[in-house]
């Protein structure tokens, strides 16, 4: 079994010293003036798209702090009575041990707003602009 997480551990060094790559967009316009009243439109759409989601993301992560808090309020309710009763009859109860406040997981709301661009790019097509996508080496970029 180590043996295997040493290799694993060897696989995941290498792979981190990959070059990273990022996705970059060039974008050509519409050609006419609807067009580009069009695209002008998709971006008031995406910055209202993206507040929302900013505002939706922040919420979120004060649900996820609000959660963990009660959390571990409940916590060291029941490590309180758990004790209590530690006290009252070693040899019937075992030692608790304090808990711990947790940390938040934002994954989730981390993705809220992640559908803007998307949309953004789909609006701006159909406007009759185009997108080119293409991937630019950012770091590492001498390893293969």
């Amino acid at each position: 079994m180590c043996k295997i997480l040493g290799v694993f551990a060897v696989f995941l060094g290498l792979a981190a010293c990959g070059p990273f790559m990022e996705t970059r967009y060039d974008f050509k316009p519409p050609a006419t003036k609807s067009g580009m009243q069009c695209v002008s439109n998709c971006q008031s759409d995406q910055s209202q798209c993206l507040e929302h989601g900013r505002r939706q993301k922040e919420m979120c992560r004060k649900d996820a702090d609000r959660q963990i808090e009660r959390d571990y309020q409940k916590a060291k309710d029941n490590y309180i009575v758990a004790l209590k009763l530690f006290a009252k009859d070693p040899s019937k109860f075992p030692e608790p041990k304090e808990p711990s406040r947790g940390y938040p997981s934002y994954y989730q709301c981390d993705q809220m707003g992640s559908e803007c661009v998307p949309q953004y790019q789909m609006c701006y097509r159909s406007c009759g602009g185009e997108i080119r996508e293409y991937q630019v080496c950012t770091a590492n970029c001498d390893q293969k």
